[in-house]
């Protein structure tokens, strides 16, 4: 019997049948892989490893850096997409763009409101205020029912008049029948307010340190209004002071703006020791020297405005304003407050 005979009996099977099998077998195996491969990816929320659970995110970036602690951005999901096309970024619905918050900021020693050319310059003052479209003012020399002002609540008029709320922290009292201290003028809702001694020697004017928290937008922000002991003798006094006032600024949670009439030039140890806490409007955002007195010819810069990183002045934005009444020149700025980490 030839070699290539089967035995007799054996079940006939021709080789390229069987060969034709196994290929159709391979194919349909390629094409079940390729099928489910197809319906993995292309569906929405697939990845490559088959998880429906989870799928590509697109993270968008705080303005600002949140301190640790934060809760985590949320986060949108995605479809995939073809990896060789940019992928457009998307923010979260529920986590909206806020534009900054721009503060005007007025610092304005407005001596007792008595005009420098004789009687009163209140009206002037105010007059003076609301050509300068502020949002907040600090205001230093403020009367209340003394005798040289015609027994007026000079915090109060000054309010009325120029629309803004007023707060009023008296330091020295029974002076002319009155009281005498810092006020502070505010565009936006005031929520709480207190008044702190400074410290100082025996016998010399009492200081405070008037201090009102602010709703700026949905941001609640410390303003604090200041002035510092003046004369040659009172050069320990103001760094008293100066460190008392820092001490309060460090203990606070909010934005803060210190506005105020130190008494001290930018060199001075006042000064600096502020500067350990807070940055200067006039050196970052101002233009020219930023001298305030005397008014008529000033020579000195001792009126300041100062904030803390939580703000940025807006370019060429702090600048002196003359006054027909008091004897010193007020200070102005924009400040930008920074946007809180988004969400």
């Amino acid at each position: 019997m030839p070699d290539d005979q089967p035995p007799q009996g054996e079940p006939r099977l021709d080789l390229s049948w069987r060969a034709a099998w196994v290929a159709g077998a391979v194919v349909l195996g390629l094409v079940a892989v390729f099928a489910v491969a197809v319906w993995v990816l292309g569906s929405p929320g697939g990845t490559p490893y088959g998880n429906a659970g989870t799928s590509p995110t697109v993270v968008t970036a705080p303005t600002s850096s949140a301190p640790s602690g934060h809760p985590p951005h949320r986060r949108k999901h995605h479809p995939l997409r073809d990896p060789l096309q940019p992928v457009k970024i998307h923010r979260d619905p529920g986590c909206p763009i806020r534009p900054p918050q721009i503060v005007r900021v007025m610092q304005f020693n407005i001596h007792a409101g008595v005009s420098r050319y004789g009687g009163t310059g209140l009206a002037r003052i105010a007059a003076e205020i609301r050509a300068a479209h502020p949002d907040v003012v600090s205001l230093n020399e403020v009367d209340s029912g003394t005798i040289r002002s015609g027994d007026t609540d000079e915090a109060a008029y000054l309010g009325r008049v120029t629309g803004l709320r007023a707060v009023y922290g008296p330091n020295l009292f029974g002076y002319e029948g009155g009281r005498f201290g810092n006020a502070i003028l505010s565009r936006y809702p005031i929520r709480e307010t207190h008044n702190t001694r400074l410290p100082r020697r025996p016998h010399s004017e009492p200081r405070g340190l008037l201090e009102a928290t602010l709703r700026v937008g949905d941001r609640t922000v410390t303003f604090y209004s200041v002035h510092l002991s003046q004369g040659g003798r009172g050069a320990a006094q103001r760094v008293r002071q100066a460190e008392a006032i820092g001490r309060v600024i460090a203990s606070s949670p909010h934005p803060t703006i210190l506005s105020g009439d130190l008494n001290s030039r930018p060199g001075d140890l006042p000064v600096r020791i502020l500067r350990q806490y807070l940055l200067d409007a006039q050196e970052y955002g101002g233009r020219g020297r930023g001298l305030t007195v005397p008014e008529a010819d000033p020579r000195s810069r001792i009126d300041y405005i100062l904030y803390d990183n939580h703000f940025a002045p807006a370019r060429d934005s702090t600048r002196v304003l003359a006054s027909t009444s008091s004897d010193h020149r007020a200070v102005w700025t924009e400040l930008v407050l920074r946007p809180k980490g988004q969400c």
